[in-house]
Parts: structure tokens; sequence; C-alpha cells
């Protein structure tokens, strides 16, 4: 197929690929692309501008090319879920402010279960394991998890904010980890009414969501 439009923009990449899937009228799972630009890298890869380059249309001949560090990281987190005995795949699909990788399977609900527990346990595990190399964060995702939990997050942090200042008393959320906790920072740092606060030690943490000081 002759590409007569190749670049697409949107807030993520699901969101830059719907608008290609639109345009060339095919399923999204057809388009090969490559991200060549965004406006901001979060350790969240649903956040800020991006543009993705669409490379060709049709079906991989299963022969992808990845770099290197990529196909080792890959082949590491299916060799980590292999060994957990699940049925489940690890497979790169892009990268985003982080390294994404989508985990696909029969037993993709044990990943989102308890609030993705296993799916951030994974993501935790490959990240400490890819640090001794590299600081390039990996996101897994699984079943949309991790975007519908930033629309969640989001609403969160707006209710919260209207909490504080319909009643005047702080906020806290129950412990998070960084990623979520960076959501609530952002979402809120345009309020000039209401500043926020990581409190606690250890990798979880809560944030208190406060009546700004002036």
């Amino acid at each position: 197929m002759a590409l007569e439009k190749t670049l697409f923009s949107g807030k993520d990449v699901d969101e830059a690929l719907d608008k290609a899937s639109q345009y060339y009228n095919v399923n999204t799972n057809l388009i090969q692309y490559r991200v060549v630009a965004r406006d901001q890298s979060l350790f969240s890869p649903l956040s800020g501008e991006l543009t993705i380059k669409v490379e060709r249309i049709g079906k991989s001949n299963g022969k992808r090319k990845l770099p290197g560090h990529i196909f080792a990281l890959e082949n590491t987190l299916n060799e980590i879920i292999r060994k957990a005995k699940l049925d489940a795949k690890a497979t790169y699909r892009g990268n985003n402010g982080a390294l994404e990788f989508e985990i696909n399977g029969r037993d993709n609900n044990m990943f989102v279960d308890n609030n993705g527990s296993l799916l951030d346990a994974f993501q935790y595990l490959v990240n400490r394991i890819a640090s001794k190399k590299s600081k390039t964060n990996i996101v897994l995702e699984c079943n949309d998890f991790r975007k519908n939990r930033i629309r969640e997050l989001k609403d969160m942090a707006g209710k919260a904010a209207q909490k504080v200042k319909d009643f005047g008393k702080p906020y806290l959320f129950s412990p998070m980890n960084p990623a979520e906790r960076r959501q609530i920072h952002l979402t809120l740092q345009d309020d000039r009414m209401i500043m926020t606060e990581s409190i606690g030690d250890g990798f979880m943490k809560r944030v208190k969501v406060m009546i700004r000081k002036r």
C-alpha cells in the first residue's frame, strides 16, 4: 500500500495509531510504525503530545528488526514470564518516553487483578535488571490497565482537590508507586489554590493534597 501520509500525532501512541487507522481504514495491528517525536518524556507513557511515523501497512513478516538492547529486554521479560509459569507473552510496542512492552495471553487477568500488583511487580523487576546497563524506564501494559488507571488517577486528583477547597482540610491518598504519584502531582500542578507533596518512606508513598500556602 502506498503511503500518502506517514505522520500522525496524538496524546499517546494509541491516539496517534487510531488516527492512522481511520485515515487508511485498516486495523491498528496492521500498522507498522515508530515514534519520531514527543513534547515531553514522562515515566507514564500516556501523557504529552506524540508523533508516530507509519512505515508500512500490512501483516508483519514475523522477522521484526529490533535494536539489540530492546530485543534482549523482550527476551529477558519473556523468560521471567515463562519461569513464573504464566501463559502470556511480552511484545515491544514502541518508545514513548519509556520503552513500552505489551503483555498479552490467557493469564492477562492475573496481571491486572489486585490493582495491577503483578504487572507492577514485573515492571519493577525488569527495570531493576535493565538499570544495570541503562537508565531508560520500561513500562509494561496489559489490557489497557495503565491507560485506564491514568484516567482514574486524574479523576481522583480532581475530586480530592475539590474536597480540599470545599472543606479546607488536607486530603491524603492511599500509598502509591512513583508513576501514580507523579500523575497526581502533574494533574494538580497548575491549580493555584492547591499544592501536593509525597510523604512517607520507601517505594510506596502517599500524596497529600492541601491548600497552597500564601
